[in-house]
């Protein structure tokens, strides 16, 4: 039995057509489809790396701004220290209230100091020849040669002491007294001798006619602040 068809081609022809378009327009679809969730993850991915980017500036520029102060605070403690440093060499530590206190704790009625010199000397190093000499080994032992020359810093204190005393032996009590105190050492009278000075003033409060000169007894003692200790080296 053989089958007829009476469908003309002209139709056959645009069913076909039809049919190819329909998938043209589904493959474009799919195609649109496509493109548009891709650009709309790459868009999502973008607004993501635009965020860390903005996020990585903040965070650099409060890096920076930490930076910047952390170099600020070093600079100011570097300063500071500079400073700290430059009073430290310069402070000598001598309590100055304190030594002339126990020099009017020292010196009796009998004594009138026309003198109290206070000088600061640098330590000497002990030499590392020859033969015996003398060295000093200081609080802290860091005299420079810039501290030698300008005696700033880590010195040692010499005073002297001038005046006068009623009695040779007066004398002799001070230097003792002196010798014995916790705050001097070295002491030496380095000059020693008679001396007159006037006497109108006790003559006219004990209400007689003395001589015109009193006879005293001049000195000047020089020693110097126990700050230090002295070595013998060979």
């Amino acid at each position: 039995m053989k089958d007829l068809d009476f469908l003309p081609e002209w139709y056959k022809d645009r069913k076909r057509r039809h049919s190819r378009m329909r998938k043209q327009y589904i493959a474009l679809v799919a195609a649109f489809l496509l493109m548009m969730a891709f650009n709309l993850t790459a868009t999502h991915r973008a607004s993501l790396m635009a965020a860390d980017v903005t996020r990585c500036a903040e965070q650099q520029t409060k890096a920076e701004a930490v930076v910047y102060e952390f170099d600020r605070i070093t600079n100011e403690l570097n300063q500071l220290k500079t400073r700290a440093d430059l009073v430290r060499r310069i402070d000598t530590g001598f309590d100055v209230a304190a030594i002339l206190a126990e020099i009017t704790h020292v010196v009796d009625d009998s004594i009138v100091l026309r003198k109290i010199e206070l000088a600061a000397e640098p330590f000497t190093k002990p030499a590392s020849k020859g033969p015996r000499k003398g060295g000093v080994v200081g609080m802290e032992d860091r005299a420079s040669d810039a501290q030698a020359a300008t005696a700033l810093g880590n010195a040692k204190l010499r005073i002297v002491l001038a005046g006068v005393a009623t009695h040779p032996a007066r004398v002799a009590d001070l230097v003792c007294r002196l010798d014995e105190s916790a705050y001097f050492q070295q002491v030496r009278p380095s000059n020693y001798g008679k001396s007159q000075i006037p006497a109108g003033s006790v003559a006219e409060a004990r209400g007689g006619n003395p001589p015109e000169k009193l006879d005293v007894t001049g000195f000047e003692i020089t020693c110097y602040l126990a700050n230090y200790t002295e070595i013998e080296v060979q």
